[in-house]
């Protein structure tokens, strides 16, 4: 049996890395603003030794995430000196890490077969394998949100001091991402209750506090430091009184934005959005939910506080008058997986039940494995959009092949206005190329990195140089040259007399 259990676990590892990893065993994977922001940071911790209180900037303006993802990468940029691509075993790692992780919550809270079978509906979830290619800070939550609530239905069962673990892992969310995090506050709150004995325990409350203060303390240093930026921040999302956002959505509309959302929770489980997917999944919740309300089996309890858990969520979230998009609540994958593991089991007690959750399983693997046969039985194609790693790296590339020796000048022109991506990889090449100089102002020879501007903007060019660089018309074009992903590379030769940049050109990365 013992031997069976390694052997499923292996194949269920197995399929998440073919589901996840196909562009990186191409050789490529989307280098984004994100990443190349991630390793900026990295390479700025690195190099410098400087303790980090903060991380990168979140969606709520003025707030930031922690700096431990960057201390996670910190090792990975270290060992493969600074290379993008090497953080790409990294993004894998932490997909089969999640997995593995919660086929041992599984294991601990049901036994055997109950953590093979949410580790196999994490695995198949995209939220797990879709984002490999371009992995963030924020795919760390579902991997904390198991910790979280193994210490959450252990306190519902009784062991009252798991909640001073939880409450850590509550605050540790805090490091990846905000919105979830945040209203997660007074979700922990409401779950204290749920545990009689622990209301009275005042040792309980404070050591629990202790344990939520500790894993949040480097935001409390920065506020500290910052005249409570981050506070302000907060409060002004969760009230009227901050400024009014171009997203901002009155009630009548954010009602139905945030219901939809929350379905989008749900579906997250899903390895598809196939209706008969989506028809049979919901069909297996509400059975689970009838024969749990008839009977008086011992999990009841923690299986209508994971179901309900996002639907209290959200109803929190009707607070925040922006849209809820998929990456702020990756976390709650968790208690979905967790209560549809328990409908699951309730439902296979009924033939009923048994014949619906075999239709579920046999829908969904027919939809893996035409994944499956479509990525690995065809030649990988070359990616022609301008995140591609590939593309990019060829770019700079061609760049310091161009460009011979000496100190040249480079600019980037980018729709949102920020430039990590290319200023990462110049940095990165200017090691294996030490004789050749790149620097992000005008020099007589100077090179022009445009990503492709927005449809219907075909001006955007001609008034970026004209406005931004303040590059004028008697500024000869030596070469122009166009990319796969429709990258342009222009270099140009700039008169003495060229008046500098707009200042603006140049955003701020570092904010500590």
């Amino acid at each position: 049996m013992k031997k069976i259990k390694w052997v499923l676990l292996f194949l269920i590892l197995s399929l998440a890395f073919l589901l996840g990893a196909r562009m990186i065993l191409a050789g490529d994977f989307f280098y984004l603003f994100d990443q190349a922001r991630d390793y900026l940071l990295t390479q700025s911790i690195v190099q410098t030794h400087s303790l980090a209180l903060i991380g990168t900037h979140s969606g709520l303006g003025g707030f930031f995430h922690g700096p431990l993802w960057l201390y996670m990468l910190a090792p990975v940029y270290i060992l493969g000196k600074g290379n993008p691509f090497t953080f790409t075993y990294f993004y894998i790692g932490l997909q089969l890490f999640t997995i593995f992780i919660a086929y041992l919550v599984g294991r601990r809270l049901y036994g055997n077969k109950g953590g093979l079978l949410i580790s196999l509906l994490i695995a198949l979830s995209p939220v797990t394998w879709g984002s490999v290619p371009n992995t963030i800070g924020v795919n760390v939550e579902p991997l904390v949100f198991l910790g979280l609530f193994y210490f959450l239905i252990k306190f519902i069962r009784g062991e009252k001091n798991a909640f001073i673990f939880a409450a850590f892992f509550a605050g540790l969310s805090l490091q990846f991402e905000t919105a979830l995090p945040l209203v997660l506050m007074p979700m922990m709150v409401i779950s204290f209750f749920l545990n009689r004995q622990a209301i009275k325990d005042l040792r309980l409350t404070v050591l629990c506090l202790i344990a939520y203060i500790l894993s949040v303390s480097s935001f409390i240093l920065f506020d500290l430091r910052h005249k409570f930026l981050m506070t302000s921040a907060v409060i002004s999302a969760f009230t009227a009184h901050g400024p009014k956002g171009k997203d901002y959505l009155k009630l009548s509309d954010r009602i139905p934005a945030h219901i939809n959302s929350l379905w989008g929770v749900y579906k997250s489980l899903l390895f598809n959005e196939n209706i008969l997917l989506s028809l049979f999944f919901v069909a297996i919740l509400l059975f689970g939910i009838i024969l749990f309300i008839k009977t008086k089996q011992k999990y009841k309890k923690e299986f209508f506080f994971l179901l309900l858990f996002p639907i209290l969520t959200y109803a929190l979230f009707m607070g925040y008058a922006y849209p809820i998009y998929g990456p702020y609540v990756l976390g709650l994958l968790i208690p979905v997986a967790l209560s549809f593991y328990l409908a699951m089991c309730e439902a296979w007690k009924n033939a009923f039940g048994k014949v619906l959750v075999i239709i579920f399983f046999a829908f969904t693997f027919l939809a893996v494995s035409s994944s499956l046969q479509n990525q690995y039985l065809k030649t990988y194609p070359r990616s022609d959009s301008a995140g591609s790693y590939l593309n990019q790296k060829a770019v700079v590339e061609w760049i310091y092949e161009n460009a011979g020796s000496g100190v040249f000048g480079y600019f980037v022109y980018s729709t949102s206005t920020y430039t990590h991506g290319p200023d990462y990889l110049i940095s990165w090449y200017h090691k294996s190329h030490p004789t050749i100089l790149f620097e992000s102002k005008k020099d007589v020879i100077t090179y022009l990195i445009l990503a492709p501007h927005m449809t219907g903007d075909n001006g955007a060019y001609d008034f970026w140089k004209k406005n931004v660089l303040h590059i004028g018309n008697e500024d000869k074009v030596l070469l122009t040259k166009t990319f796969a992903g429709g990258i342009i590379v222009e270099k140009l030769e700039i008169g003495n007399k060229e008046p500098p940049v707009d200042p603006n050109y140049y955003q701020g990365l570092l904010f500590r």
